[in-house]
């Protein structure tokens, strides 16, 4: 028996983050190709989940209020996604920096 093949669907929240951080990192370096490569690196990182979609670690702050979410970390950032095994599907819910309020996690996201 083969098994399904994972995917993955970013949240439109998490793809609105993903907006917000490239805007900031232009203004910053005031350049796109910055701004550019980082959101690509995000990507890539997110697509070892295809292979690996357990490879994050559990999110207790998430946990705490009953969502079963992971995440990774790629330079200052943190992806947050739940693994959703019936549908073979990664679900990315949220994209921020590192050094933000981890209350933020319990925004709604979705």
């Amino acid at each position: 028996m083969t098994s399904k093949p994972v995917s993955i669907q970013w949240t439109p929240f998490a793809l609105r983050c993903l907006d917000e951080i490239h805007d900031f990192i232009q203004y910053q370096e005031k350049a796109v190709e910055p701004a550019d490569q980082l959101i690509n690196m995000l990507f890539e990182r997110v697509d070892q989940l295809i292979d690996f979609p357990e490879s994050g670690q559990e999110e207790p702050l998430l946990k705490e209020i009953g969502q079963n979410s992971r995440y990774l970390v790629e330079f200052n950032y943190k992806i947050i996604y739940e693994f959703d095994q019936k549908r073979s599907r990664i679900i990315i819910t949220d994209v921020f920096h590192a050094s933000q309020d981890p209350g933020k996690l319990k925004r709604e996201s979705r």
